[in-house]
């Protein structure tokens, strides 16, 4: 099953991005782009990377409550398909290259995004992955259409606006 793997999986991303980005050589500003996205890549197996050894010390850093989080994230996103860990690592291309406070703002979205019912995840995962390849005109009109008013609370447009305009797919 399938279920929320790219919001889920996005979610695992952030959290050892955000990790990560406490480090000393997290800082991509001056290095250039084909750097910055290995850099980017990186940070998505950064903790399968380590030794057991390493990842403990690391966690050992974060609250408890946190480095938990993070552990479950990572035996989940260890038991991905590998066609699934490359769509995240592509959405976390994405979400890398966004402004800080593009980030947050999507971060926040997703933390709103996990306190739904679960039934109403997987209606706003549906809406969400079929928003994020429309070309900005349409995406900008089924958002605003009446038929999607009456299917989302205020809540839920708001975390598919915020999602599917900075995690979209970029147009070719």
């Amino acid at each position: 099953m399938r279920n929320l793997v790219f919001i889920s999986g996005l979610l695992l991303v952030m959290a050892g991005a955000a990790a990560a980005q406490n480090a000393p050589d997290s800082s991509t500003e001056t290095q250039p782009p084909a750097r910055q996205q290995r850099r980017s890549r990186n940070l998505i197996d950064r903790w399968n990377q380590m030794s057991p050894a390493e990842r403990e010390r690391e966690l050992a850093k974060l609250p408890p409550e946190r480095a938990a989080a993070i552990r479950e994230r990572i035996r989940k996103y260890n038991e991905m398909p590998h066609a699934d860990k490359e769509a995240l690592r592509e959405g976390y291309d994405i979400f890398a290259q966004l402004p800080a406070e593009k980030q947050e703002l999507v971060r926040q979205s997703l933390r709103e995004f996990r306190r739904l019912p679960q039934d109403r995840q997987d209606e706003v995962h549906r809406a969400f992955m079929e928003l994020r390849v429309l070309p900005e005109a349409q995406r900008t009109a089924r958002l605003n259409s009446e038929e999607f008013h009456g299917k989302f609370t205020m809540m839920e447009r708001q975390i598919l606006t915020v999602v599917s305009e900075n995690l979209a797919v970029p147009a070719n």
